[in-house]
């Protein structure tokens, strides 16, 4: 009976799944960034984790709401959306279906992390996407974010049988292949930078684990943990008026330079019908390239096709790219990591290159390597201009 609730709580999914890529498939890629979800966590009679003389829903609830307003005082054509905007319970499902209703673009929760009672309490802020938990620590970090589920009525059934104690729940997740995981991962190492310039945080890494929050969110999703409750200095820190400032000022500037990212993307004009064709010698090639950014300056701006990002290192063999060959790999941190192909000093090859990977990485785009590193299209066209 057991294996059975498994299977059909397994199949459900599927078909869920299933029904997020129709409608997907509608809208394959985002090219302006005009409305963003922000999810303060937990609210009413979830207090989510307790410090010594705070709540998290209320730090986290001030922290958004200071954030909507930067975004909507910068750009006033910028839809801002609250899942909450005062102390309510809402439930997980209804946090997805306001992102998805209102065809968002960027859905984006905000908590505050802490540890079991007897646990040494770390510092820092990370930041999540879905995924598999690589290890315990993220694991138990996603497991007390879903047990708020308990506090639903009918959990077992709005949730096609989710139980956060039962382990078989967990592994539905390694089912889910997120589709929209590259954007995700490039705004939340955006996030994480700014954690650790603007608002001088320690720095714990762009991470993955499985949050029912995210789970039905069909855009890029992220899960910021802004420090930790149950440690006495940043408790002080995240209910003070310059803590709060600072942390949602980091939102902000990763959401402006993550917009700006996206946007630029929409500008790409197809290559005329006479423009260079792309010729590869050795289409099956199974060489692998790994280049650093540490690489030799070249003095020079190329053109390339950005298909993918991690946060592990990938093989760049062409079975794990859908066959195609010689892929790159550059390592952006420690955490990140980018997947290009096509390398050329012809911007018009370029161009060619990107349409015919299309087909296969619908959210692929054109990017620049000036001295080694990736930059975006339109900075490696300003130097190349000059």
């Amino acid at each position: 009976m057991q294996m059975n609730k498994v299977w059909t709580f397994l199949y459900l999914s599927i078909l869920f799944l299933m029904q997020i890529g129709a409608v997907c498939a509608q809208d394959n890629q985002v090219s302006v960034l005009n409305k963003v979800v922000i999810d303060p966590g937990h609210g009413g009679i979830d207090p989510g984790a307790i410090g010594a003389k705070s709540k998290e829903k209320d730090i986290v609830l001030d922290i958004s709401l200071r954030l909507g307003k930067m975004i909507n005082d910068k750009y006033p054509d910028v839809e801002v959306i609250y899942t909450r905007k005062t102390d309510v319970f809402v439930e997980f499902d209804k946090r997805g279906d306001i992102a998805n209703k209102a065809h968002a673009n960027l859905f984006i929760s905000i908590h505050v992390n802490s540890v079991n009672k007897g646990s040494k309490c770390p510092s820092g802020v990370e930041t999540f996407v879905m995924g598999n938990a690589r290890n315990a620590a993220h694991m138990e970090v996603a497991k007390r974010e879903n047990e708020v589920v308990l506090l639903e009525d009918d959990y077992t059934v709005r949730y096609e049988g989710f139980d956060p104690n039962k382990i078989e729940s967990h592994f539905i997740f390694s089912l889910m292949q997120n589709r929209y995981l590259d954007q995700s991962l490039d705004f939340a190492a955006e996030a994480q930078k700014r954690f650790k310039t603007v608002a001088k945080r320690v720095d714990r890494d762009v991470k993955q684990a499985n949050f029912l929050v995210l789970w039905k969110t069909a855009m890029p999703s992220v899960l910021i943990e802004l420090g930790f409750i149950c440690n006495a200095e940043e408790e002080r820190y995240l209910n003070s008026t310059t803590g709060k400032d600072q942390l949602a000022l980091s939102i902000f500037q990763a959401f402006a330079s993550y917009k700006d990212k996206i946007e630029a993307r929409s500008s790409f004009r197809p290559a005329s019908e006479t423009g260079n064709e792309i010729k590869n010698e050795n289409p099956v090639s199974t060489v692998v390239k790994e280049v650093k950014n540490e690489i030799p300056t070249t003095k020079k701006v190329e053109f390339c096709v950005q298909i993918a990002t991690s946060s592990q290192p990938k093989d760049t063999h062409p079975s794990n790219f859908k066959k195609l060959a010689n892929v790159e790999r550059f390592q952006v941190s420690a955490n990140f990591y980018k997947y290009i192909v096509g390398r050329t000093n012809n911007y018009a090859a370029a161009q060619e290159t990107l349409k015919k990977v299309r087909t296969d990485f619908t959210d692929a785009f054109l990017v620049c390597i000036v001295d080694g590193k990736i930059v975006a299209l339109a900075e490696g066209l300003k130097i190349k201009n000059n």
